[in-house]
C-alpha cells in the first residue's frame, strides 16, 4: 500500500489486510470466474411492493454471488433492496451487510425499514460516532422491540398462498407494464401528429376520397405506402396486372387517388397517425379496464401484506426463545455471531465495513448502493467480509473521482478490468465478467413527468425505461430560458466559474414564470460550480435550495432550475467539457418531478453536444411555439420507424434486382454504424419522403417542386434519435439505374439541387465504389462535430479530453 498516501483512511485498513478470505466475494472477483448460479429457493416474499424488473434482479441478486442491478433514477433501487434485505434475514442465522459511497442512500434504506416497523433488526456502524449513538440511544429501544417480537408469535402464511398470489400478480403487472408502454407510445404519437399537422397545414392538401383503405388498420396505410414506393419504372405488364388485383383484394379500390403523388401520401400518413392514436386509446382503455376488473391495486396490497406477515413470522422464530443481550461499542466484536442474529442487516461504510464486523467474519450477502461512486480500494475491504455481492449503481450518473495520485503512484494494474483510474466497482465488475454477470436494469419509473424522463431514456438508457407517470393536464415540463445577448460569465483566478446574469435571471423571471404556487422547499437550483450556488444563494435570499449538480446526486425536487454558467467567451467554451458531461446533464434533468428549467446564454451552447441536444429536445416538445421555422423539418421518427417495418418483408420479396439488394446491404451497414458509440445517438429511417423534410416548396423552382411532389425521396435519412433532427442523408446509386439513364442523373441533379437549398447533407454511394462504411463515418463525424471544429470523446466516466477533429 505504499501508493497510498499518509492520511488516507485506507492505509490503515490495508496495512493489517495479510490475507483474502478463501470463501469471500473477493477472492472470486479477483480470480475473475462467475460460478454457475445456485438453486432457487422455497419462494420469494415482497414486503415492500415490487415490479417486474425488480422482481427479476431480486431473484438473480439471491441465485448468484455476483450480480449487478442497473437503478436510473426514480426506478425503485430503494425498494429492491429493501424486498432483497427481507428474503435474506428470513433465514435464521442469514446476515446482509450494506454499504454506500453516501450516507443519504444507506439511511433511506435504515429509515424504511424503521417506517415499516422492521428498525430494530439494523445497526447502524457507519462511522465512529454513528456506532457510539447507535449503542448509546437506539440499542435500548430495539432490545426492546426484539423482545416484544419473540413474545408476540405470527402465525407464517402458505408459502403456496403467496406463490399463487405472486404469480396472478405478476400475469397482472404485464399488463400494468404495457399500459404504461402504450401511454407512453401515445403520448409520442400525439407530439409527433401535432408536428405533422403544422407541416401539412402549410401544404394545402385536398382532403382524400372515401376509401375502404381508411376502414382498416393502420398497418394497412403503411403496407400500402411502402408496395406503391416499390413499384418499378419498368414493370411487366403481366406482374402489373397480379399486383392491380391483389392491391384490390388487400386495400380495396384505390383507384380515385394517385399514390405517387406526394400530397396524396402525406394525406395517407395523416390519416395513419388518427387511425394509430385511435388504435392506441383503444388499448389503453381495454388495459385499464382488465386492472380494474381484476383488482390490481388490491392484489398488490394483498401480496404486500401477507409477505409482511411472513417476515413479521419469520423474525418471531428468530427471536423467540433467545435473550436479548446487552450489547456496547466495545463489547460487541466479541459476541459478533449473536450479534449479528440480534441484528442481521449491518450499516456501514466500503471504509469502516472491516473494522466493524469481528476479524474473519462473512457475511451472507454483501450490498454496495450507488456503487459508481465507489473506488476499486475502498470496495476490495467491502467484499472480504461477504460470501456473495449485490452491486446496485447507475453508470450514467456522476461516478467517483479517483484519486490521481494514487493512480499514478500505483503499479500497473494486472488487467484493464483492475485498473483504478478508469474504474469504479460498478464498471469494473461488468467489464471483468462480461456477459456472465447476472445485470438487471429496473425499468420501470416512478418520479419525473414523462416528458423529463423521455429525455434521459432516450439519450441515456436506450428508451429502454417505461414512466409509470402521468403530466400535469396544463404543465410545461421542460423550458429554456435565455440571458440577453453578451457574454456575462466570469472566470475567478483562484478557481471557479459565475455567471451574475443567470443568477438574478433565476431570481427575478425564473421563480415568478415557472414556480409560482410552488412552495420554496419543493424548489432546487443546480449549477456544476460551487461558485455558481454562491451567486445563486445571495440572489435568492430565500429558502430555496441550491447546491452543485455533484451534490444534488440521489436528490430530487418538484422543480429543478439549471444554471449553466458559460458564455461564448474562449473561457466559456473552455467549460464546456465539464459542464456537457454526459453524466452531469442525466443527473441535473433527472433531479426534476414536475418542471425542469435550463438557464443558459443567450446563444444557447452551440459547443456543446448533450446539453444542444436537451435544448433542441425541448424546443421539440412544444411545436405551437415558432421556433422550428427552418430549412428542414424533424423527421417523423414514430411513422417512418413503422414503415421501415413495413418495407423490410417487402424488400426481402424483391431482392431480384440489384437496387432492392444493394439498399439492403446499406440499410444493415447503417444499423451497423450507428450502432457505435461515437453515432450512439443516432437513427436510420429508409425511403424518406422530401416532401416531409422541407417546409414549403416555396424556395424551389417549378421544375425542382414537381419533382419533390411526384414522391420524391432519399433512400435513407440518418437523424438524431433525441432531438429527431435530420443528419445525414445517403443515396444509393446503381450504375445501371442511375450513371448509365440520363433521365435518372437528371433526377439525381433535381435531388441535389434541392437538398443543397435546404441545406440537407447528403452522400451519395455508388454501388461499383468501396470504402462505404468509412466514407459515412466520416461524413457523419463532420455533421456531428461541434462548432469550431471540436469533437467529443466520451470515455467510461465522461472524463477523458476531447479531441480536435479533421
Amino acid at each position: 500500500m505504499s501508493h497510498l498516501a499518509q492520511d488516507d483512511p485506507l492505509r490503515g485498513p490495508y496495512a493489517n489486510f495479510r490475507t483474502v478470505p478463501q470463501e469471500s466475494v473477493l477472492n472470486l472477483y479477483l480470480h475473475g470466474h462467475a460460478p454457475d448460479p445456485e438453486a432457487e429457493g422455497e419462494g420469494y416474499i415482497f414486503p415492500f411492493s415490487s415490479n417486474l424488473s425488480q422482481r427479476e434482479a431480486l431473484r438473480k441478486g439471491l441465485t448468484h454471488r455476483i450480480s449487478v442491478i442497473d437503478g436510473p433514477p426514480g426506478t425503485g433501487k430503494t425498494q429492491t433492496i429493501l424486498n432483497l434485505v427481507a428474503n435474506i434475514i428470513r433465514y435464521p442465522g442469514k446476515s446482509v451487510g450494506i454499504v454506500s459511497s453516501n450516507n443519504a442512500a444507506v439511511e433511506n434504506v435504515r429509515d424504511k425499514l424503521a417506517k415499516e416497523g422492521f428498525g430494530h433488526v439494523v445497526a447502524d456502524l457507519r462511522r465512529t460516532d454513528l456506532r457510539r449513538d447507535f449503542f448509546e440511544q437506539q440499542h435500548a429501544k430495539n432490545r426492546a422491540m426484539q423482545r416484544c417480537a419473540g413474545a408476540s408469535p405470527v402465525a407464517m402464511p402458505d408459502a403456496g398462498g403467496i406463490s399463487e398470489l405472486d404469480t396472478r400478480l405478476q400475469r397482472l403487472q404485464v399488463v400494468a407494464r404495457e399500459l404504461a408502454v402504450k401511454r407512453q407510445e401515445l403520448d409520442a404519437y400525439r407530439l409527433e401528429q401535432r408536428h405533422f399537422g403544422r407541416h401539412v397545414a402549410k401544404h394545402d392538401l385536398a382532403p382524400l376520397p372515401a376509401l375502404a383503405l381508411l376502414q382498416g388498420p393502420s398497418s394497412r396505410i403503411l403496407e400500402f405506402l411502402a408496395e406503391t414506393a416499390s413499384i418499378p419504372a419498368n414493370e411487366a405488364p403481366l406482374r402489373r396486372l397480379f399486383r392491380k388485383i391483389r392491391s384490390r383484394f388487400r386495400y380495396g379500390s384505390t383507384r380515385a387517388i394517385d399514390h405517387g403523388d406526394t400530397d396524396v401520401v402525406m394525406r395517407l400518413q395523416a390519416a395513419y397517425y388518427d387511425i394509430k392514436i385511435a388504435e392506441l386509446d383503444k388499448q389503453i382503455e381495454q388495459a385499464a379496464i382488465h386492472l380494474a376488473e381484476n383488482d390490481f391495486a388490491a392484489l398488490e396490497d394483498e401480496l404486500r401484506h401477507v409477505s409482511q406477515e411472513s417476515l413479521k413470522a419469520s423474525l418471531y422464530r428468530r427471536y423467540a426463545g433467545v435473550r436479548p443481550q446487552d450489547y456496547t461499542d466495545n463489547s460487541y466484536l466479541r459476541q459478533f455471531t449473536s450479534f449479528t442474529n440480534s441484528y442481521p442487516v449491518v450499516l456501514s461504510t466500503c471504509h469502516s465495513l472491516r473494522r466493524s464486523v469481528h476479524n474473519g467474519y462473512l457475511f451472507d450477502y454483501l450490498i454496495i448502493d450507488e456503487a459508481s461512486q465507489v473506488d476499486l480500494l475502498a470496495a476490495g475491504l467491502a467484499l472480504s467480509c461477504a460470501r456473495n455481492v449485490i452491486v446496485v449503481g447507475d453508470l450514467q450518473q456522476l461516478q467517483h473521482i479517483a484519486d490521481l495520485g494514487a493512480a499514478k503512484r500505483a503499479s500497473p494494474a494486472p488487467a484493464p478490468s483492475y485498473d483504478y483510474g478508469r474504474h469504479n466497482i460498478l464498471s469494473s465488475i461488468i467489464e471483468r465478467f462480461g456477459a456472465d454477470v447476472p445485470r438487471t436494469m429496473l425499468r420501470e419509473h416512478y418520479r419525473c413527468d414523462p416528458a423529463i424522463i423521455d429525455f434521459c431514456n432516450r439519450k441515456f438508457y436506450g428508451g429502454q425505461l417505461v414512466p409509470y407517470t402521468k403530466s400535469e393536464p396544463e404543465g410545461t415540463a421542460l423550458a429554456v430560458v435565455r440571458t440577453a445577448p453578451g457574454n456575462h460569465m466570469r472566470q475567478h483566478l483562484g478557481g471557479g466559474r459565475t455567471n451574475q446574469r443567470e443568477a438574478d435571471v433565476i431570481a427575478k423571471e425564473v421563480l415568478e414564470r415557472f414556480c409560482s404556487g410552488t412552495r420554496h422547499e419543493d424548489i432546487g437550483v443546480v449549477t456544476p460550480y460551487r461558485r455558481q450556488v454562491d451567486k445563486v444563494a445571495d440572489a435568492l435570499l430565500n429558502t430555496i435550495q441550491a447546491d452543485t449538480v455533484h451534490k444534488f446526486q440521489g436528490r430530487e425536487k418538484e422543480i429543478i432550475i439549471m444554471s449553466t454558467v458559460l458564455d461564448e467567451t474562449r473561457d466559456g467554451n473552455s467549460g464546456v467539457d465539464f459542464v456537457d458531461s454526459p453524466q452531469l446533464v442525466n443527473v441535473a434533468v433527472s433531479r426534476a418531478i414536475k418542471r425542469f428549467v435550463l438557464v443558459t446564454n443567450h446563444d444557447m451552447l452551440p459547443a456543446s453536444r448533450h446539453l444542444r441536444d436537451l435544448v433542441h429536445f425541448i424546443h421539440y416538445q412544444d411545436p405551437d411555439d415558432g421556433v422550428f421555422e427552418s430549412g428542414v423539418l424533424s423527421v417523423f421518427d414514430l411513422l417512418y420507424k413503422e414503415y421501415s417495418a413495413a418495407l423490410q418483408p417487402l424488400a426481402a420479396r424483391l431482392q431480384t434486382t440489384s437496387t432492392f439488394a444493394s439498399e439492403n446491404i446499406m440499410w444493415t451497414v447503417l444499423l451497423d454504424i450507428i450502432a457505435e458509440e461515437p453515432f450512439k445517438d443516432l437513427a436510420v429511417a429508409p425511403q424518406v419522403l422530401l416532401g416531409n423534410l422541407l417546409p414549403d416548396l416555396s424556395r424551389l423552382t417549378a421544375k425542382q417542386a414537381t419533382f419533390v411532389r411526384n414522391r420524391a425521396s432519399v433512400d435513407f435519412m440518418v437523424y438524431n434519435r433525441i432531438t429527431n433532427r435530420p443528419v445525414l442523408a445517403i443515396e444509393v446509386d446503381g450504375f445501371a439505374f442511375h450513371e448509365a439513364d440520363q433521365t435518372q442523373k437528371a433526377r439525381d441533379h433535381l435531388k441535389d439541387e434541392i437538398c443543397r437549398t435546404h441545406g440537407i447533407q447528403l452522400l451519395r454511394l455508388p454501388t461499383t465504389g468501396s470504402g462505404e462504411p468509412h466514407l459515412i463515418r466520416q461524413r457523419l463525424s463532420a455533421a456531428t462535430a461541434l462548432p469550431n471544429g471540436r469533437y467529443q470523446k466520451v470515455g467510461l466516466l465522461g472524463l477523458e479530453p476531447r479531441t480536435l477533429g479533421l
